[in-house]
């Protein structure tokens, strides 16, 4: 009888288990699994994986938020699908072909810019991290962390771990022009002054440098900084260093050196500064997280930024300054017409904050304008993935040059 059960058991499993393979074998609906990029422009190409499409491009009709969207290319496992036109948002992808149809997938349309932001990278290898010289990708960077445009016009860049200068010329060779020997040392961003010698510092060692190219003399000017962080020039040839942890910033007078205090920063600490169009100047506060201007009165005013800490980016809607969340400014640059393009280390991004008619930031305009998603991948505008923003540079116009510290890498921006 036992004998009897067993069999009878052992018949019902073998047919539980056909049926399920005869089910699987059946498996012919349309199935959608996934879009790449998630984010994008209209006129943008994407992939669509799923299963079960026609490999006849027309046989699938493809709707972004319900508008026709043209395939490109149809195999059975994938779709190359230009974006339609939609307006700034999240829309619902569809498919429907002859094994049905499907939908559940979603792309988030960006705002377009006034401008069109090109990404390609011009130095160094993906996460490569070695001090190499070469021409352009064929050479490698260990951290790249601030850059600056020669009055040659050539690009030269600190690169903390290789301790070094590097020099860009304009066929993209790269060569290592100074060097700190010092166990420990920590290169970090430089300036030019108007006579092209290069000012930087070493922010582990708390040191001030001068570099001076045409006799390939590296001076150290000055210690005892409390983690100096990059290296402004004023308008009368004063040195400025922001010492992050020391909550100071420092101005050195141009002839003999002197060191005197010029700001304090309490309680928060300055990462970076600059100059504005009215000279007056820029500093990022590292844990108040924005922005604030420094008069030639002394007085400090915000200008960008909440203030409080915010894990995930967040921009206001309505581009307001002052609502717009800064994690990590630990680079920035201010073109000729006053606009800065504020760079963001945690939120992997570049903003541009425009002033309004009289020059005031803090009324004026924020919006994003490059990257917002950590990893790498050259592309358009927000497309584009960084891995730490520090240096930039506006090169001119036309051109931005970014340190995309954590890739390795220097980044050039082409704005059409």
């Amino acid at each position: 009888m036992k004998k009897i059960l067993l069999f009878a058991l052992s018949l019902t499993l073998l047919a539980s288990c056909q049926q399920k393979d005869t089910y699987v074998a059946r498996v012919t609906d349309l199935r959608l699994v996934s879009v790449d990029p998630k984010n994008g422009y209209a006129g943008d190409l994407v992939t669509i994986l799923g299963r079960n499409f026609s490999v006849d491009p027309l046989q699938n009709q493809v709707t972004v938020g319900g508008v026709p969207a043209k395939v490109l290319e149809a195999y059975k496992d994938r779709l190359l699908v230009i974006l339609p036109k939609n307006e700034p948002g999240i829309r619902e992808i569809s498919v429907k072909g002859p094994a049905g149809e499907a939908g559940g997938l979603e792309f988030n349309y960006l705002k377009v810019p006034d401008h069109e932001y090109l990404v390609s990278t011009i130095v160094g290898q993906q996460g490569v991290r070695k001090c190499i010289d070469g021409v352009g990708t064929g050479a490698a960077t260990y951290m790249p962390t601030g850059i600056n445009k020669a009055a040659d016009g050539t690009l030269w860049f600190t690169d903390r771990g290789g301790n070094a200068v590097r020099h860009i010329a304009a066929d993209m060779t790269v060569t290592t022009e100074a060097k700190i020997e010092e166990s420990g040392a920590a290169v970090w961003q430089g300036a030019f002054d108007a006579a092209g010698n290069y000012w930087y510092n070493d922010k582990a060692k708390g040191k001030l440098y001068r570099f001076t190219p045409s006799t390939k003399t590296n001076t150290m000017i000055a210690g005892g900084l409390n983690n100096p962080m990059n290296v402004a020039i004023g308008a009368d040839g004063s040195i400025y260093v922001p010492c992050r942890n020391g909550k100071v910033i420092y101005k050195f007078n141009p002839s003999t050196l002197e060191k005197t205090e010029f700001a304090q920063i309490p309680d928060e600490g300055p990462a970076f500064i600059g100059f504005d169009p009215k000279g007056n100047m820029i500093v990022s506060v590292q844990h108040g997280y924005r922005l604030i201007s420094i008069d030639s009165e002394g007085n400090q005013t915000v200008i960008m930024g909440t203030g409080e800490k915010v894990e995930t980016m967040y921009d206001d809607p309505d581009g307001d300054p002052l609502k717009t969340s800064i994690r990590s400014c630990q680079g920035f640059d201010v073109a000729p017409d006053g606009t800065i393009y504020v760079g963001d280390a945690n939120y992997n991004c570049v903003r541009q904050l425009t002033p309004d008619a009289n020059g005031n930031y803090a009324t004026g305009k924020v919006e994003t304008i490059l990257g917002g998603t950590k990893g790498y991948s050259d592309g358009k505008g927000l497309n584009a993935k960084f891995n730490e923003v520090d240096g930039i540079l506006v090169y001119d116009a036309n051109t931005l040059y970014i340190c995309d510290s954590q890739n390795c890498l220097i980044r050039k921006v082409t704005i059409k």
